[in-house]
């Protein structure tokens, strides 16, 4: 799907506020609702559009400790390994990557007892981890999609 300067504007406003209603949407870009409210149905449709969700700040839902995960796996075993993972309620955003990296997590725990038990009984036991690096992240600097 070719997008137009019409559409970015739309995902630009929706990724600012994705609560916009259509008819400010169409105010912004100098078109009607009803065009709006079509092109936001095909960029969903076409997969442009994944989803409309919300970000909350895991800090303030008493969700104190988040990390960074890199896992050495290899490439063979890394599509089993990251299936496993998506069962995970700790995991919150999962990839995987190429050359020697493997996997990289982004994990939210409440303590670190809690991160130590994940690294040891949920996840360090899973076939195919290899070598793990966890980083806690100490603060956000940029946060964009």
């Amino acid at each position: 799907m070719e997008l137009d300067t019409i559409d970015k504007k739309i995902i630009e406003m929706l990724k600012e506020d994705g609560r916009r209603s259509y008819s400010e949407i169409a105010e912004h870009v100098d078109r009607t609702e009803v065009t709006v409210r079509r092109r936001v149905n095909s960029l969903l449709e076409e997969g442009v559009i994944r989803r409309f969700t919300i970000d909350v700040d895991p800090l303030k839902i008493g969700r104190r400790i988040r990390t960074i995960i890199r896992v050495k796996v290899a490439m063979k075993e890394a599509s089993a390994l990251a299936e496993k993972v998506k069962s995970l309620e700790e995991v919150t955003e999962a990839y995987i990557l190429d050359g020697s990296c493997g996997l990289m997590l982004k994990v939210v725990v409440d303590n670190l007892s809690e991160l130590r038990q994940f690294l040891e009984n949920r996840f360090g036991n899973l076939p195919g981890v290899g070598e793990v690096e966890t980083c806690i992240v100490l603060e956000d600097i940029k946060c964009t999609f």
